[in-house]
């Protein structure tokens, strides 16, 4: 670890970092990697997306690195909560930078809501893609999501987001109740099913709000969905399932040994980018932990651990000195283990022979058609999605 990332040791007691964020990235593997190397200590409040979210916006002073998602910052930026980073601070910024995700040309053909589109801050302390010397949130993860199949079927292998809505899953449908992620899902589903058309998918009008939700309601009164969930999919009884799934889930359900099945659909998945923000109220010895926690995020240890849970790292140089040949041929290059593919937590999830569902990190990335979204209309969608949700969560 450079000695520029280690943290002075004029004070005598640890000093401490309080971060806030959701279990996707606040695991134990990482803070003790972190603590040893940083010799500082760290403070991990876990909540669920929404709840993390909610805490972001009303209660700044009660954390100091917010890690969450991208599109977040269209609900917590507003409200003041977050200052701005300083790219001259980040360590290797321009490898950063280089990411396609954060290129223009890249993101062009691309549905809104990538990270691009609201990672600088402008001099009026907008967000826009326009580059300036400072950004909202220093990208870290990022993956590409899907589905899968819980339980034991003779159900064909779904392929399509159509399948979230076919007959044959009736009653054993679940979907991600955050607006930001289960209706992209939704969208998918019904454009696959040619029930549904609109210009921009990440973007929607008042009228093709109301349009997306009478449809999913029918879908509701019909019984269809088994239900919606926050924090983790629902398991199996008895009877196979077929849920939206992030790969932390994926995986930890798979090291249980629960019979389960990730999807790649021919339309596309959906993408989402985690990364961290610094709290309006840190205080400047402070804010030099928040840049040494979050430079470390880039050195290696943290790629690795994130490889292990499914995820990627928007810059991975030095992710793939911190993972064995096989970690890294599976995990980024789509390769079949020669070995134990193992979790953060050591548990065995995929044996020699095994492959990736989707392939490559390069693969999967570019097959990313829609991105978790704020839309303009964010309060109208939420306010009518959660009529359908807030009694049905599982």
């Amino acid at each position: 670890m450079p000695d520029s990332l280690k943290t002075p040791s004029v004070h005598t007691k640890t000093p401490k970092l309080r971060v806030l964020g959701t279990d996707v990235t606040l695991i134990g593997a990482l803070k003790n990697a972190a603590e040893a190397d940083l010799g500082i200590h760290l403070e991990f409040t876990v909540l669920d997306g929404i709840q993390a979210q909610r805490r972001g916006v009303l209660a700044p002073e009660t954390f100091d690195i917010y890690d969450q998602w991208f599109h977040d910052l269209d609900q917590v930026w507003p409200a003041r909560s977050l200052k701005p980073i300083d790219i001259d601070r980040i360590l290797i910024w321009d490898e950063l930078q280089a990411w396609p995700v954060l290129n223009e040309q890249h993101v062009s053909g691309t549905l809104s809501g990538t990270p691009f589109s609201r990672l600088y801050v402008q001099d009026s302390g907008e967000l826009s893609c326009q580059a300036t010397g400072q950004i909202s949130m220093l990208p870290t993860v990022y993956n590409a999501d899907s589905f899968a199949v819980i339980g034991d079927t003779s159900e064909p292998e779904p392929n399509s987001w159509a399948d979230l809505l076919s007959d044959r899953w009736s009653g054993r449908v679940a979907i991600q109740a955050d607006a930001a992620i289960g209706v992209p899902d939704l969208l998918m589903a019904l454009r696959a099913q040619n029930e549904y058309s609109c210009s921009d998918p990440g973007n929607l009008s008042l009228r093709e709000i109301e349009s997306f939700i009478r449809l999913v309601k029918q879908y509701q009164l019909s019984n269809h969905f088994l239900g919606f969930w926050n924090d983790n999919p629902p398991s199996t009884n008895g009877t196979a399932t077929l849920s939206t799934m992030w790969w932390s889930n994926y995986l930890s359900q798979k090291a249980k040994g629960t019979s389960i099945r990730m999807c790649t659909p021919t339309e596309g998945y959906r993408g989402w980018c985690g990364g961290m923000a610094l709290s309006q109220h840190v205080d400047q010895r402070t804010e030099e932990l928040a840049y040494a926690y979050m430079n470390w995020w880039l050195t290696g240890p943290a790629g690795a651990i994130m490889a292990r849970n499914g995820a990627y790292m928007a810059a991975a140089s030095a992710t793939r000195s911190h993972l064995t040949a096989n970690e890294w041929d599976f995990w980024y290059d789509g390769k079949p283990s020669v070995a134990d593919i193992l979790d953060p937590f050591g548990n065995v999830v995929y044996r020699p022979g095994e492959l990736r569902e989707g392939g490559s990190c390069e693969n999967r990335q570019k097959q990313i058609v829609i991105w978790n979204s704020v839309m303009d209309e964010h309060n109208f969608l939420v306010r009518l999605w959660n009529v359908i949700t807030e009694r049905a969560l599982v």
